[in-house]
């Protein structure tokens, strides 16, 4: 019986005499390609990339970083910027393309994002100290921004007064260190404040209202303020930085409160606080300069009024009749 074999014929058959199919060009996978997820792919797009479209495919350390992107790239004058899954980029014609990630991403976006701290000036950057890590930002509602990071405080966003105080400070190589708190407004709604771990990590507070400007409490002054309610208690908002007193041992902040007060420390002493009638009867006999010395006791009611105990005596004022006498231990 005869076969017909179809293989040979065919193989014997010239090639102009097959039809071929129209040629389809393969993408080759690479590594990155299939390590990344389905949704992580270049734009199919044929059109130039832009700058951040550039690094992220360029980058597979930076994608691995970030994440997929969350959104499409937006633009707001000079600035373009693009959110991913675990951070941003950011590109203007002067900072090139910036990343923000992990932590910092995640402060920022509580703190608003681009509306309201704008655009990151360079990538994370490593403090001076070699823990921290930090970005600076342009600046949206909020003004110019600073969002630190350590593993002490995590992740806190400075700006506005206070960040231009703490820079003046010397940042967090300064005697307020590392900020603790995120800017905030006070329950008053009059100003802002940051807390930060200040000298001898005893903490530091910075508060700023349009009336008193912006000024800093720490340590055992800063105690004894918020032990009388912080600006909501008699002594109100700091209108001075700690200061150091004529003898150069005691400190002193003053406030201004209804009544103008102040908040002293001495080593022998502790940090006590007075306002009113027994601190105007204190300037008058030269504050710690004078007789008394510094204060011992914040104002505590006794027989006959409101007493501040010092160093060699006393200060007592008398509410019913506004009077206010002074006098050694006896």
């Amino acid at each position: 019986m005869n076969t017909t074999r179809w293989g040979t014929a065919l193989a014997l058959l010239p090639l102009a005499a097959l039809p071929l199919a129209p040629a389809t060009p393969v993408a080759l996978a690479t590594p990155d390609a299939l390590a990344a997820p389905a949704t992580a792919a270049p734009p199919a797009q044929a059109r130039e990339f832009t700058p951040i479209e550039d690094r992220y495919w360029n980058d597979a350390a930076l994608r691995e970083l970030l994440g997929d992107p969350v959104d499409s790239e937006q633009g707001d004058g000079a600035v373009t910027y693009r959110q991913f899954q675990h951070g941003w980029l950011f590109h203007t014609e002067r900072t090139g393309v910036a990343e923000i990630h992990g932590d910092i991403a995640a402060r920022y976006d509580s703190a608003g994002g681009y509306a309201s701290l704008g655009a990151a000036t360079s990538d994370e950057l490593i403090a001076p100290d070699g823990v921290g890590r930090y970005n600076q930002f342009t600046g949206g509602t909020r003004g110019e921004a600073s969002i630190y990071w350590t593993p002490d405080t995590g992740a806190q966003g400075v700006w506005g007064a206070v960040r231009a105080f703490w820079a003046e400070k010397g940042w967090e190589v300064g005697y307020l260190g590392y900020p603790t708190t995120t800017t905030e407004a006070t329950p008053d709604g009059l100003g802002e404040q940051n807390q930060f771990v200040g000298p001898d990590a005893a903490g530091a507070s910075v508060y700023s209202t349009e009336r008193t400007g912006t000024h800093s409490v720490q340590g055992a002054i800063r105690d004894a303020w918020i032990a009388q309610g912080s600006e909501t208690g008699p002594l109100g908002y700091p209108v001075t930085d700690e200061l150091a007193a004529p003898d150069g041992v005691g400190r002193y902040n003053e406030f201004s409160g209804e009544q103008a007060g102040v908040a002293y420390w001495h080593p022998d002493a502790g940090a006590h606080w007075l306002t009113g009638a027994v601190l105007a009867r204190w300037d008058e006999l030269d504050r710690q300069s004078g007789y008394l010395g510094y204060p011992t006791s914040d104002p505590h009611e006794v027989e006959g009024g409101t007493q501040v105990d010092f160093q060699r005596g006393y200060i007592l004022f008398d509410p019913v009749t506004g009077g206010v006498s002074d006098g050694p231990w006896s």
